[in-house]
């Protein structure tokens, strides 16, 4: 379904069933009347159709004739208060609450099957291949049902159920969506790193821009799943992924450690961020219900739990046996300024300094490309301080 596939005599109707005045449903009328689909056919000749829905495209009254004439839908649920029903643009979850499982299963397929109806008589259909359906219950049941039936089609109870881009599953754990998270941004860092090598390729800032496309695709409705990430198997995974692109932002090697690669590259672990989101998204939210909102407010709210979160994560990395001595012993005393910073940016090179992986004799015999740890220039152990601060060569 999209916004404007709506027959117009239905948003006719509605327009009317809501008390719009006779001026504005004429205007919409006209609007909406006396329109033709020009096209070529397969014998170059041209032929019209004439046009009984849609409206124009990118045009901001087909969301608004959608929202009026799917509204009735809503209404619904209201004979009943075990259930409801939310629709956000044209997806529609129901959501139906009982006593026992025979009885919750019955209601949601009654349900279902009204709301299909509805729709239909909107002049739209509902896909019911693609339409999912799970059972939140307690740990003590007995049989689970497996199915439900819209409209004679079985629907399948699954483990988990997409929702507007997040996976929601029976325990509320959201391991399917880590996993998706995973695997989707997986695909996007492998298909982005082709374009970003550590030689010769584009600066800081751009990469930045790479890194950020990366945490928006895995920090997607952070506020809903940020409780449950720390408790995750799959947070490692997670900051695997994170990892690999802090190290394409400051164009360091593989060998670089996590939290190494995430402070020169400024960039928070999942652990710390989802957090900080969820705390934003709640106080702005209360700052909206209670008609205190503003852009200032918003702005002074961000800045406030983005330095919570940056005392955390410094905390965090000030813990003892932490891999990465050369990196903290540039950075954390000037923290703060590091982390503020509009100026200057990692290279290919000075990664290197700041990490002590790279081109130093103790590293290179470390991984087994060396026999020794002797600076081919004055014979003492070539590491990143010997060779910045030491070495005359």
């Amino acid at each position: 379904m999209r916004f404007s596939c709506v027959p117009w005599p239905v948003i006719h109707r509605a327009l009317r069933r809501k008390g719009f005045p006779t001026y504005i449903r004429r205007i919409l009328d006209s609007y909406l009347s006396d329109r033709v689909i020009s096209y070529i056919g397969r014998d170059d000749r041209r032929y019209e159709k004439p046009m009984e829905a849609e409206v124009p495209q990118g045009s901001v009254v087909g969301p608004i004739l959608w929202s009026i004439s799917f509204d009735n839908i809503l209404n619904i649920d209201n004979e009943d208060d075990n259930c409801t029903i939310i629709c956000y643009a044209d997806d529609t979850l129901i959501v139906v609450t009982g006593p026992d499982l025979l009885y919750t299963r019955v209601r949601a397929c009654i349900l279902a099957n009204r709301v299909t109806d509805c729709i239909n008589r909107l002049g739209l259909a509902v896909a019911t291949e693609k339409t999912e359906a799970t059972l939140f219950h307690g740990r003590r049941t007995g049989n689970l049902p497996s199915q439900i039936v819209i409209k004679d089609v079985s629907i399948d109870l699954s483990a988990s159920i997409k929702y507007l881009g997040i996976y929601i599953d029976t325990k509320w754990l959201f391991s399917d969506h880590f996993r998706y998270i995973e695997d989707k941004a997986d695909r996007v860092i492998k298909a982005l790193n082709r374009l970003m090598p550590n030689l010769r390729g584009p600066d800081e800032r751009r990469r930045r821009l790479f890194a950020n496309a990366i945490l928006s695709i895995i920090l997607y409705g952070a506020p809903v799943w940020a409780d449950e990430l720390n408790r995750s198997q799959l947070l490692t995974s997670l900051n695997r992924l994170e990892r690999s692109v802090a190290q394409r932002v400051i164009s360091a090697y593989r060998t670089v450690s996590v939290n190494a690669a995430f402070l020169l590259a400024r960039m928070p672990p999942l652990q710390f961020l989802a957090p900080m989101r969820k705390r934003t998204y709640e106080q702005v939210k209360k700052l909206k219900n209670d008609g205190d909102y503003t852009k200032a407010r918003k702005d002074e709210i961000k800045e406030t739990e983005h330095l919570r979160m940056c005392g955390v994560w410094r905390d965090y990395l000030e813990k003892p046996n932490q891999p990465m001595e050369y990196t903290k012993m540039a950075i954390m005393p000037w923290f703060e300024m590091w982390m503020a910073r509009g100026h200057g940016s990692m290279s290919f090179h000075l990664s290197q300094l700041m990490t002590g992986h790279g081109c130093f004799a103790k590293f290179l015999h470390r991984i087994g490309k060396r026999t020794t740890r002797d600076c081919d220039f004055c014979g003492e152990e070539d590491d990143a301080l010997h060779t910045l601060r030491e070495c005359l060569a």
